[in-house]
């Protein structure tokens, strides 16, 4: 595992450098291999730590997955169509996530599954009030308006969930699966915002940082829960 983290650490220099420095066919081509070398860390580091087998680990790869698909279809996005597609694609993703994290929380076992109705509740207000600003910040265009209210409805539900796993799992891989879903927010609100928008150097860099790290960090910390 160690040696794919490796290697996803310098494809993901190497993006960030090809932002940097605006060499496209640089920033198209490691963006494809960033989520591929994810996975097979996550993969081999499933079997190394004998999960393998779990129910989370299938839906943490198709999350993983269907985000390398959005990689792909956002590479190019000036065509509103394939950045329609690629949203729902990462949002397929965040699906996926929430599926592995209610596995975590013990709802698809005999069990009737881990809640903290308190911290659940008082979460919440935070989501909405939240989700408002967000929402004003973005100013989707017309047509997008139905899509970006709904991907937003499932990422803060991503990060509501990754809050209960952190309850049960105060640790540093609660922490870790809390603050990605945290940062996946942050990097989907910059990326809903500029989408059809001149975008600056800064934002964009930022949009990557974000969104490598947050994927990293549910990884990370799924795999030592």
């Amino acid at each position: 595992m160690k040696i794919f983290l490796i290697i996803l650490a310098v494809i993901s220099a190497v993006h960030i450098i090809a932002i940097t420095r605006q060499k496209e066919l640089m920033r198209r081509i490691s963006k494809v291999f960033l989520m591929p070398t994810l996975i097979a860390a996550f993969i081999t580091g499933s079997f190394t730590n004998g999960k393998s087998l779990q129910g989370s680990v299938l839906f943490t790869v198709l999350a993983l997955i269907f985000g390398w698909i959005g990689d792909i279809l956002l590479i190019k996005k000036n065509k509103r169509y394939i950045f329609k597609l690629g949203i729902i694609s990462f949002l397929l993703g965040h699906l996926c996530y929430i599926v592995t994290f209610l596995f975590l929380l013990g709802f698809f076992s005999l069990n009737a599954g881990m809640i903290n109705v308190t911290s659940f509740f008082l979460y919440i207000p935070v989501l909405i009030i939240g989700g408002i600003f967000v929402y004003g910040l973005i100013k989707p265009f017309k047509e997008m308006k139905p899509i970006i209210v709904i991907y937003m409805f499932i990422i803060m539900s991503m990060s509501l969930w990754g809050f209960e796993v952190f309850f049960f799992n105060p640790g540093i891989p609660g922490a870790l699966v809390f603050f990605g879903c945290l940062l996946f927010l942050i990097s989907d609100t910059l990326l809903a915002y500029y989408a059809f928008r001149k975008i600056k150097l800064f934002p964009a860099v930022m949009i990557m940082v974000s969104y490598i790290i947050a994927q990293t960090e549910i990884v990370l910390g799924l795999l030592t829960i």
